[in-house]
């Protein structure tokens, strides 16, 4: 089973290049707000104490100075403050940054003959208006500071659907895109591995639709392939088999023992070819489901059997071992080999199986060759039979239970074949 890290699948990225998408708009959207509204609606806070500010201007413009003492005490407490001065500070404090829209418009709202002497920052919280009526009175104004800048209940809405929508639109691309590519990895992962796997269901974006298309043709044209072969095969060895009685008929007809017996070992060495081809196709296109076995006691079985021939063989291993899940790899031994020995051992990854014999053992150079179908070493063709299919079919055994199959070289001369199973067989 593959593993792929979380941030390299297409769900990840797509739900994150919607999210970086959504924070970029969101940015976008604010900063040209702040930059490009009107500065006057930034603040409604400000707007409000502008208002109360004209109004006491235009109260106190309108009343004679005896009169105006009793508006200006209604303002003496609370963040909005009102008082008169004798004279200009002599030194003020820096000015305070008004915007220029709001500057304009409480300009325009000023009673005739009252102007703004200055605007300036009092302390870090309150700001300071000094203002001058027609008759040449100062007035002060304390008020709060006034920063912030609010956005406007249309702009969190707007917020609030672009967030919405990204999540929408990442729900829609798992559902309408990494869907039908994860069916179909995992149709083509378990395509040759598990049987007849159906057709896959042709859906999603066009190119995702035109990739199963072509998955569907290639598997047809695959299995189509696999059973032609198949037949063929089964053709020929009915065929040769046919004739091959005859000739063993025919052959123990004969007189002489030693041609006898030359053409009886040929005449098998030929039947035993046939039945390794058929095997081979069988297992290659196995599909049977993985149970559980009692691995020891099949192995001595094994050995049992190859020892009840004549051949001298050793088993190493427990007693019982339950696994879910050798005789080609045995076979392949005792024909190079004077004895051979079977070792089982367990660790925390699964189970390993080592067949190890005393013949000539592998060059280096052909050790994964000969675990192709018909390849034959230079030894194995001046020694023994066959077609090269023995170790082909233990390495194809050996996939379809999740397993391997290496081989190695043996102090000081033979050939050391592990077969390594998983104690759990992932089933994909």
């Amino acid at each position: 089973m593959v593993l792929i890290d979380s941030s390299k699948r297409i769900a990840t990225q797509i739900i994150v290049l919607l999210a970086i998408s959504c924070v970029v708009a969101m940015t976008g959207v604010a900063s040209i707000y702040f930059t490009m509204v009107p500065e006057s609606e930034l603040s409604p806070n400000a707007m409000q104490r502008a208002a109360s500010f004209i109004t006491v201007l235009r109260g106190l413009e309108a009343l004679p100075p005896s009169s105006r003492a009793q508006l200006i005490s209604a303002y003496t407490g609370g963040d909005f403050a009102v008082s008169t001065l004798d004279h200009l500070p002599d030194r003020q404090a820096d000015p305070f940054p008004v915007p220029e829209r709001l500057r304009a418009w409480i300009v325009r709202q000023l009673p005739p003959g009252v102007r703004i002497l200055s605007i300036h920052s009092e302390d870090e919280r309150h700001v300071r208006v000094i203002t001058k009526l027609s008759d040449g009175q100062l007035i002060a104004f304390d008020v709060p500071r006034d920063d912030e800048r609010h956005l406007p209940f249309p702009i969190v809405l707007m917020i609030a659907f672009m967030i919405a929508s990204t999540a929408l639109l990442s729900i829609w691309a798992v559902l309408r895109l990494v869907s039908p590519l994860s069916r179909f990895a995992t149709a083509v992962d378990r395509f040759g591995t598990h049987g007849d796997v159906a057709a896959l269901k042709e859906e999603g974006p066009a190119e995702i639709r035109q990739a199963a298309n072509a998955f569907n043709r290639m598997r047809e044209r695959i299995l189509r392939l696999l059973e032609e072969r198949t037949r063929m095969l089964m053709a020929i060895s009915h065929d040769l088999r046919t004739p091959l009685t005859r000739l063993r008929l025919r052959s123990e007809e004969l007189t002489e023992d030693d041609q006898k017996r030359r053409m009886l070992e040929d005449i098998a060495l030929m039947d035993a070819s046939i039945t390794s081809a058929i095997a081979y196709v069988r297992e290659g296109g196995t599909a049977e489901v993985p149970e559980a076995a009692d691995l020891p006691s099949l192995v001595e079985t094994i050995c049992d059997q190859f020892g009840d021939d004549g051949h001298p063989i050793v088993y190493e291993g427990p007693a019982r071992l339950t696994v879910r899940c050798l005789t080609n790899l045995i076979d392949n031994a005792v024909k190079f080999g004077t004895s051979v020995t079977v070792r089982l051992a367990t660790d925390a990854q699964g189970v390993s199986i080592e067949v190890e014999d005393d013949g000539p053992g592998i060059p280096d150079a052909e050790k994964q060759l000969v675990l192709e179908p018909f390849y034959r070493t230079d030894a194995a063709r001046c020694s023994v039979g066959g077609f090269g299919l023995g170790l082909a079919i233990a390495l194809t055994v050996a996939r379809h239970h999740a397993g391997t199959l290496t081989l190695h070289d043996r102090a000081p001369h033979g050939l050391r074949a592990r077969l390594t199973i998983p104690t759990t067989i992932p089933i994909r």
